[in-house]
């Protein structure tokens, strides 16, 4: 999480990106690894069942909330990685011409990187599920004044309302032992709800 108020280049581009957009930065005056790929994820709707979905996240073994009925499913597809020869590249142009910042566009794939499930009920849920635990939250100073730090199954957590949403965020390894960024999301939920959602998630679901 960081504060909306950052004015690092990075955070600037990252701002700017729309769901869909990934992009390859290069900053010459950094030091230390001045490359970086920032996305912002675009949600599509998945046609199959979520049985479907399970099966095609079997190497994660991800946790889903028991008895609770999935009324939307949603996945992101992930990005091509810039090669070598195209940092090498970005490097070079930041060196003629004097750029201090240069920005690619990177190349949309077919690799599953996230879902999102929204689950029916007296208020409706929605659960996050990535495969990349490098996700920015951005907040506002108020917003990150008041973050709760939490415990969910021993994993910490942390809770927090932006955007009209309150939220609860944990990275955990699953059993396959790949790291997963989890968020529970719903409006007007007490960080005890959330909590007792998280708690009672599990593979078995």
């Amino acid at each position: 999480m960081q504060s909306l108020e950052s004015d690092h280049a990075v955070d600037e581009i990252v701002r700017t990106l729309r769901p869909g957009d990934g992009k390859a930065i290069y900053i010459a005056d950094v030091e230390e690894n001045p490359f970086t790929q920032q996305t912002n994820y675009a949600a599509v709707e998945w046609e199959y069942s979520l049985n479907e979905l399970k099966e095609l996240m079997t190497e994660w073994q991800p946790k889903f909330p028991g008895h609770a009925e999935v009324d939307r499913i949603q996945v992101y597809y992930g990005f091509d990685n810039l090669t070598p020869d195209g940092i090498e590249a970005m490097a070079d142009e930041a060196r003629i011409t004097g750029q201090k910042v240069v920005v690619r566009d990177l190349k949309p794939n077919n690799t599953l990187v996230g879902i999102q499930l929204t689950y029916k009920g007296e208020n409706t849920c929605i659960l996050h599920i990535f495969g990349t635990t490098k996700n920015r939250i951005q907040l506002s100073e108020q917003e990150l004044s008041q973050v709760k730090t939490l415990l969910v199954q021993g994993w910490e957590a942390f809770y927090f309302s932006n955007d009209g949403a309150d939220r609860l965020v944990w990275i955990e390894a699953g059993s396959s032992g790949k790291a997963l960024q989890y968020e529970l999301m719903g409006e007007q939920t007490s960080d005890t709800d959330l909590i007792h959602i998280a708690e009672a998630m599990s593979t078995l679901a």
